[in-house]
């Protein structure tokens, strides 16, 4: 129910939804819906995009998102995990390790990861033995950080499996480009800023420039500062959105642009 909620917060296609939640199958939506979704997983986790850190596995007429290396490794980097190899074993034709993954702050999860080795000797022994303690590392992570997916390591097990790189390319290229500032009167965007923080500096300097002006009617002032919240509408919501701190920010700084002209405007 959860997840239906985030969802719909994120304002994604109810089709997109339904073949999710109802059914688990990526296949009946269109790229560009299943794109939608790419982002989406990469947004609840703060994974990159850019990076393809999911790709696509087709299994009996159903299509998933599995988590390849770069979704491992940039999991490790953003929650600064460290991995620990605590247990070896065989059992017969198959090899057992056990990991476990410490976070930041102290919480510990342990998975396992198997495979058979059979008669393997030399090389072939010793690349089953590197491929369970890969998968045992990727398991781990994936379940620290709450990703109930397969892992490459897994479906390069799985008989019959269809597997193809996901496909973003416009709304990555957009994101490469860092969020969009706007000015009214133009379609271009004004200057694009990789974090939040960067584009809110960025509004709150053009509106204080604005209220600074000495060639501006205070009337002209705040209808140019409500044209710059318009045309910004939507990252505007973004930022309200992703925390209160940057929103009091941004609204603080908006309430005092415009009192200061008020002020001017009564006198």
């Amino acid at each position: 129910m959860s997840n239906v909620i985030a969802m719909q917060k994120e304002g994604l296609d109810p089709a997109i939804q339904n073949s999710i939640v109802l059914r688990g199958d990526l296949s009946g939506l269109n790229e560009g819906q299943k794109s939608a979704y790419y982002l989406y997983r990469c947004k609840q986790v703060g994974l990159d995009p850019a990076a393809k850190p999911f790709d696509l596995l087709t299994l009996n007429g159903k299509q998933v998102l599995y988590a390849n290396a770069s979704c491992t490794q940039q999991l490790c980097a953003l929650h600064k995990l460290s991995t620990q190899i605590t247990h070896r074993e065989r059992m017969d034709d198959i090899y057992v390790v056990s990991c476990r993954v410490t976070g930041a702050d102290g919480r510990v999860s342990e998975n396992q990861g198997a495979v058979s080795v059979g008669n393997a000797r030399g090389d072939a022994l010793a690349n089953a033995i590197l491929k369970a303690t890969t998968k045992a590392i990727r398991r781990s992570v994936l379940a620290h950080c709450g990703l109930g997916m397969l892992d490459e390591t897994e479906v390069e097990t799985i008989p019959q499996a269809k597997v193809e790189p996901a496909v973003v390319v416009e709304e990555v290229k957009q994101i490469n480009q860092g969020i969009p500032f706007f000015v009214p009167g133009t379609t271009e965007p004004y200057s694009h800023h990789q974090t939040l923080d960067q584009w809110v500096d960025t509004l709150l300097t053009m509106v204080d420039k604005i209220a600074d002006s000495k060639k501006l009617t205070p009337a002209t002032k705040l209808d140019k500062i409500t044209g710059i919240e318009k045309v910004n509408h939507e990252n505007i919501c973004r930022v309200r959105d992703d925390g209160a701190g940057l929103y009091e920010v941004l609204s603080g700084g908006l309430g005092k642009a415009k009192f200061s002209i008020n002020e001017a405007q009564k006198q």
